[in-house]
């Protein structure tokens, strides 16, 4: 059953796929970043009072932090070590109340590149910082879970 319009849309419900597999349960809280924006072009020309903006090309990226988990095939080490430099889809569905995503639930997803794979240490344990970007002209796109 769908979650009921307007109900929180919360981390702990979240899936985050890439590469076939749900490293949801390796992701770092708080870790998960979104852009999606347009670069601004000015198009003002000289003559005008008030200066004006075109919508440039969209900037689409996906940062997140993951916990090393060397756990054969499933684990966020061993995907991400894997994929580094690969294309796959990413997508993101959010479930509602702290549920699993259900039909009809938010979904993000694209065919991204993983260009960053680096590590970090946070609260004393070692952990990912992972960067996918776009690639081809669509990004990624609004949708809702099947």
């Amino acid at each position: 059953m769908a979650a009921a319009p307007g109900k929180n849309k919360v981390e702990k419900s979240l899936t985050l796929i890439w590469g076939g597999q749900n490293l949801e349960g390796d992701l770092l809280r708080g870790s998960l970043n979104i852009g999606d924006e347009f670069e601004s072009v000015d198009m003002t020309g000289v003559s005008e009072e008030l200066i004006n903006y075109l919508a440039g090309h969209r900037n689409a990226d996906v940062t997140a932090r993951f916990h090393m988990n060397d756990t054969a095939t499933t684990g966020a080490t061993t995907v991400l070590n894997t994929s580094y430099g690969s294309t796959s889809t990413l997508t993101m569905a959010w479930g509602g109340a702290g549920a699993a995503p259900d039909t009809g639930d938010p979904e993000l997803e694209g065919v991204m590149v993983h260009t960053r794979l680096s590590l970090a240490v946070d609260s004393g344990k070692f952990v990912h910082d992972v960067q996918f970007l776009p690639t081809g002209s669509a990004g990624f796109t609004w949708g809702t879970a099947a």
